[in-house]
């Protein structure tokens, strides 16, 4: 009996022991928690625009609520803002919402700041960023009236949010990173309400085009400190042979118009190289690019127009500078006459020197300023009368709010 005894609370005993080494895991979470206070509370201002006065501005018709499948519920309980993002086609111009999560934003902000070293496709492919910015991508789909307008609206609606590079110079302050500062990430120039710098606003638009299903590739200009987004397209509209078609990110252009410069350079982008190509994702080619492509025909031609304009212009200023110097040396020598003038015979060397600095200021104004200037006139006229009318089209058509400030 006290043999069966001790068998008996030995087991009890044993069965506490094993029943104390098995304990329920939490589920990992790699949803690390942020001390970020960064909060959205306003909407995005539509950069100004002027619409023709037939148009009317549609108003957003439809909302879609994002449904997270992640197990942190900080992302919702922080609070959100309802935004919308401004883009035109064809010179109609519409919305696109999105509900912005003040959790998801803080979480995406403790990743930290991009630089060249990064993992661009990790950037992209980061899976909470692209689970919140996926409302807006169906939108978009909502919103096109056929495949490759989704294409369109992305890229208005990406060329549309602000450019602020007082803001770039504030965000770059203190940064001791090693590598070329790019930027935040995308959910984060959603967020905010002074927008984003070309390679924040390259990254989104790259985001927006791979969940729309494009081929998709960042580019990378290192001699003007550049990045812009390349689409697949047929290549007779491609960019230097790669297979893509340059989109500026920044601020409106016309894909495959390459005559534009960046700010603060004067060189265009159709005389650089890519130094670096990144690929993004595979996927389909944006077929209709040739509505683009001719209309960036169009505007080739205004650019031309315009250059001769400008050159016109810097042979008239040129020649202004001249008639100046000129003039002064007639001045020169007539000071020298009006003192033989007075009550002294006048030096034939003088009056001779005269007589020779007045015919050169006559024959260079007859035959040198003179036909200038009337090529300026002639050359300004046309391009007023004939190329801005066509420009003013495709600032309608694109929203491009950059021009041409040229005059007589």
């Amino acid at each position: 009996m006290k043999l069966y005894i001790q068998t008996f609370v030995c087991f009890i005993l044993g069965f506490v022991l094993i029943s104390g080494c098995i304990s329920v895991q939490q589920p990992f979470s790699p949803y690390k928690e942020s001390t970020s206070t960064f909060t959205t509370t306003s909407e995005v201002t539509s950069p100004a625009f002027t619409s023709p006065a037939t148009t009317t501005i549609p108003s957003p018709t439809f909302t879609e609520k994002t449904v997270s499948t992640t197990s942190n519920p900080d992302f919702k309980t922080k609070g959100s803002v309802d935004k919308t993002y401004y883009y035109i086609i064809d010179g109609i111009p519409g919305y696109i919402p999105l509900n912005i999560y003040t959790g998801v934003n803080e979480y995406i902000v403790s990743f930290g700041d991009i630089y060249t070293h990064d993992d661009y496709n990790q950037i992209v492919d980061n899976e909470v960023q692209r689970e919140y910015i996926t409302p807006m991508v169906k939108n978009i789909k909502l919103a096109a009236k056929n495949p490759d307008d989704e294409a369109r609206i992305a890229i208005s609606l990406v060329q549309h949010i602000k450019y602020d590079a007082n803001a770039l110079n504030e965000i770059q302050v203190n940064k001791s990173e090693s590598g070329k500062y790019i930027g935040r990430y995308p959910y984060t120039i959603l967020s905010q309400n002074w927008g984003g710098i070309c390679g924040e606003k390259s990254f989104l638009l790259a985001l927006l085009l791979k969940d729309l299903g494009y081929s998709v590739v960042l580019m990378e200009f290192d001699d003007v400190s550049h990045m812009a987004v390349g689409i697949k397209v047929p290549s007779e509209y491609s960019y230097k042979n790669t297979g893509y078609a340059l989109i500026e990110s920044t601020s409106p252009e016309i894909p495959t118009s390459y005559e534009y410069s960046v700010d603060g350079y004067k060189t265009r982008m159709s005389l650089l190289t890519p130094t670096k190509i990144i690929k993004i994702s595979d996927g389909k080619s944006f077929d209709s690019v040739s509505k683009e492509f001719a209309d960036a025909q169009i505007q080739g031609t205004i650019h031309l127009s315009a250059a001769e304009v400008i050159a016109a212009k810097d042979n008239v200023t040129f020649d202004i500078q001249k008639l100046e110097e000129l003039k002064l040396t007639v001045d020169y020598w007539r000071s020298h006459l009006n003192f033989d003038l007075q009550g002294k015979p006048i030096n034939d060397n003088n009056y001779l020197r005269y007589l020779m600095a007045v015919g050169e200021y006559n024959s260079y104004y007859q035959y040198t300023y003179l036909p200038n200037y009337k090529m300026l006139e002639s050359s300004y006229k046309i391009f007023k009368e004939v190329y801005l009318p066509k420009q003013k089209s495709l600032n309608e058509k694109y929203g491009i709010t950059s021009g041409f400030n040229i005059g007589l």
